[in-house]
């Protein structure tokens, strides 16, 4: 018996299983995290823009903004009409004195970055370049009436909708099943308790869990839309989605 040929063998044998383990681990964690994908390094020119509207968005600069505004918006107050707001309008019903949640709305979303898709619709507000950066980017990879993601790390998991509830587990940036169209919700589904906003989730064991809705995707209400337009990228949405 070659003794050294078979201690290397072994030792192999021994790194390659390492190896798989330390791959599997790898692919599990990062099946989560491509969740949230920032695509916006796919164009240059557009991670200028969105780094440059971070900066008037952290500034508050309502003039500024209106420099990365189309010279129509379309939103979902429905208080401009077809086609949107101009940019004075935009302004003034979004980002007046009492402003404070729309800036905070708009840099949740230059948080959780953008996708680069395809836009199928023919029917735009003004004519613009198919291909388009839509965001927070998670949205092309969840169902919003049927799924949530977890927006943080280490977020409770609990069995009972409050802060006495027994921990079932911690979840970071994972994805979960729930009711949450709010037209065909179950009461159970959103309920506020302990001054804490209670989302009905369910586990991939079936299991049912509750978790603050604030520190989920269900809280994030607003989606934003940028596409180029004679060569430069502008906002042309900025809205609820159906169902908010």
């Amino acid at each position: 018996m070659n003794l050294p040929l078979l201690l290397y063998e072994t030792l192999a044998t021994i790194q390659m299983k390492n190896f798989i383990f330390i791959l599997i681990g790898f692919l599990c964690l990062n099946t989560n995290a491509q969740l949230i994908n920032d695509e916006s390094y796919l164009d240059l020119e557009f991670l200028k823009f969105k780094t440059d509207l971070l900066h008037c968005v952290i500034q508050k600069d309502k003039e500024k903004l209106k420099n990365f505004l189309a010279d129509r918006v379309f939103e979902s107050k429905d208080t401009c009409g077809y086609p949107g707001c101009t940019k004075d309008e935009f302004i003034k019903y979004y980002f007046d004195e009492s402003s404070e949640e729309s800036w905070k709305d708009m840099l949740t979303v230059l948080r959780f970055g953008f996708s680069r898709i395809e836009d199928e619709n023919s029917n735009n507000i003004i004519p613009h370049d198919k291909i388009i950066f839509q965001g927070p980017s998670y949205l092309k990879k969840i169902d919003t009436d049927n799924e949530i993601i977890v927006l943080g790390e280490n977020v409770n998991i609990r069995e009972k909708p409050s802060l006495k509830g027994t921990i079932i587990r911690q979840s970071s940036f994972e994805k979960f099943s729930c009711d949450c169209n709010i037209i065909t919700m179950k009461k159970s589904t959103y309920q506020t308790i302990d001054g804490i906003n209670w989302l009905e989730i369910k586990l991939k064991s079936g299991q049912i869990g509750y978790i603050s809705a604030d520190l989920t995707s269900y809280s994030v209400i607003k989606e934003m839309t940028i596409a180029k337009i004679n060569g430069k990228w502008k906002i042309i949405s900025f809205f609820n989605p159906p169902g908010c």
